[in-house]
């Protein structure tokens, strides 16, 4: 076929003609022209409302690529999408639009502005296709607008109604594998700024599965550049923030594992994908400040001295050194980087939500240098029975939730073993089904369902679980007993989960409500309190109350619904 262009030529082509040559010898055709005659000779086809609505896609398609490569000006995208654009009738034409529009979020309010108002349109249209798309990129454009916030509020603002728009457009178009991928990004950055890891580590772990399934059922052999980068930003942030400074033995190499994290967060390259990548710095940028410079302060300052032995050991030109220079900054370089004491105390209320904000204000203003600040993390970081309580909670919605776990043919252990690593990945200590204590026949050790203890092995609370569909008495009697057999040194807090199989959960509860009372226990029965405050229909909690010794202890009980339905 002779390369030189011609529009003319072009649309004397078969349709199959056009579409070889459009994949095969424009990119050819057009290196020799300037970028005025390239926009002309593509805008024209685009336009063109007789023209195949293939033809007219892949060639909408070639355009958007010579923007990226800078072959044609944003100013030529933006004047095709939005000032001569007529809307076609075909579905797949007006969804690569809408996909090619977001690459250019990031130029001029007017435009910004243009863009968000085409997305809104294409919420109300009669395809399905098309909803779901837009619903999609307003997800997107309010996760921009979360990363570039100036306070907590705003940022909360528009990252919740990111997640409503990323939620509408999977209840559009179900197999909507992209939004689901962005909606676990969105849980995830909740998740972080509440410092709840256990949370977070379970999203991110269903992130890698959803970004694996994209590729699955897309045929393609490469990663989407955005989401793969928002992966790898994640997962080395995770990579930092479990790490536990204070257990390093060979801090060397553990500070280098830090950096080699730290530069995917803040180095993150897709290439020149127009607004790809200002998203994905943004996103960086914004972790690095919220959740990796809080870390660093309160969990490094005990290494500050080893930091130093690090940065004369490296030399001053390489990127190790200027790594470990902001590291020192950030902990005690006030002239670079002051740590004022309304963020910190922001920060430190942000990272323990569940403690009492009148005894962090009163913690933080007494912070003179770093190792108090260290201190204080300590002190906040120490599990109470509230964050027990809360996060235990958390894991019983999280498998009340997942359809796997439900019914009578899942084995009890499963379900333990779910709970145990939800509570672990949350910061807890968790010894699995170990030995201790007398059994419930009084004869060798018993076997602890979940055993926690504080972080030096000091025993905290024991959980014991069962199954019930109704209530039996007899089988609920001997692991009330067990559950105190097992405690042979009167822990304040222990907890009991049930199962529930029972058709009729809410009779099954109030059963079981009025049964606790009046059993006959080791050590005396004082009260039984429903709380009501946690607002879940099918998770109850209650707790009980008992006198051991002259001192009174708690039995929480936890009832979750888990009948197919």
């Amino acid at each position: 076929m002779n390369k030189s262009v011609d529009i003319l030529e072009f649309k004397s082509l078969s349709t199959a003609g056009k579409i070889e040559f459009l994949n095969c010898d424009l990119i050819d055709s057009v290196k020799t022209l300037d970028d005025r005659s390239i926009n002309i000779l593509l805008r024209e086809i685009i336009l063109d409302e007789n023209e195949n609505t293939y033809v007219r896609k892949s060639t909408l398609k070639i355009f958007t690529e010579l923007v990226i490569v800078g072959k044609l000006k944003n100013r030529h995208a933006l004047s095709l999408l939005i000032d001569d654009w007529k809307t076609s009738s075909d579905a797949f034409l007006e969804l690569q639009r809408l996909k090619d529009l977001l690459f250019y979020y990031e130029e001029s309010d007017q435009e910004r502005e243009d863009i968000e108002s085409i997305f809104k349109t294409g919420t109300i249209n009669n395809e399905a296709e098309i909803v779901g798309e837009s619903f999609f990129s307003l997800g997107i454009l309010l996760f921009q607008k979360a990363l570039k916030s100036i306070n907590k509020e705003e940022f909360i603002s528009a990252l919740n109604n990111s997640e409503n728009y990323f939620q509408k457009s999977i209840e559009e178009i179900e197999n909507r594998i992209d939004s689901r991928f962005y909606l676990k990004v969105v849980l995830i950055l909740h998740e972080l700024l509440s410092n709840r890891w256990g949370s977070a580590k379970q999203y991110i772990k269903e992130l890698g599965n959803n970004l694996f399934q994209k590729e699955v059922f897309s045929f393609k052999t490469d990663f989407d550049n955005l989401q793969y980068g928002f992966y790898k930003i994640i997962t080395s942030l995770q990579n930092i923030c479990i790490q536990q400074p204070k257990y390093w033995i060979d801090y060397r190499m553990e500070l280098d594992k830090v950096f080699l994290c730290y530069t995917e967060i803040t180095n993150s390259e897709i290439g020149n994908r127009l607004n790809e990548k200002a998203i994905l710095n943004k996103l960086g940028g914004y972790l690095k400040m919220e959740v990796l410079e809080p870390f660093f302060i309160i969990n490094l300052s005990s290494i500050i001295t080893k930091i130093n032995v690090m940065l004369r050991e490296k030399s001053e030109n390489t990127s190790e050194y200027t790594f470990l220079l902001y590291l020192k900054s950030i902990i005690e370089n006030t002239d670079k980087k002051k740590v004022e004491f309304d963020s910190l105390e922001s920060k430190f209320k942000n990272l323990f939500p569940n403690n009492n904000p009148e005894q962090v204000t009163k913690l933080v203003r007494d912070i003179k240098n770093p190792i108090d600040c260290f201190k204080v993390f300590e002190f906040l970081s120490a599990k109470s029975n509230d964050s027990l309580i809360n996060d235990l909670k958390f894991a019983c919605s999280k498998l009340q939730g997942d359809k796997k776990y439900w019914g009578k043919k899942v084995d009890e252990n499963d379900r333990n073993r779910y709970i145990a690593t939800m509570l672990e990945a949350a910061g807890y200590t968790i010894k699995d089904q170990p030995q201790w204590s007398s059994s419930a026949e009084g004869k060798g050790s018993g076997e602890i369902d979940v055993f926690i203890t504080e972080s030096d092995g000091t025993p905290k609370s024991i959980i014991e679980a069962l199954v019930l569909d109704s209530l039996k008495k007899e089988y609920l009697i001997l692991h009330l007993d067990k559950l105190f057999r097992y405690d042979s040194t009167g822990l304040e807090n222990n907890y009991i989960i049930t199962y529930s199989l029972a058709r009729n959960f809410a009779s099954l509860w109030k059963k079981y409500k009025d049964f606790i009372p009046n059993h006959s226990y080791i050590y005396k029965f004082i009260d039984f309190k429903e709380i009501d405050y946690f607002n879940f229909a099918d998770i109850k909690i209650g707790v009980a109350q008992h006198f051991r010794n002259e001192k009174v202890i708690n039995v929480y009980h936890i009832m979750i619904n888990l009948v197919e339905r």
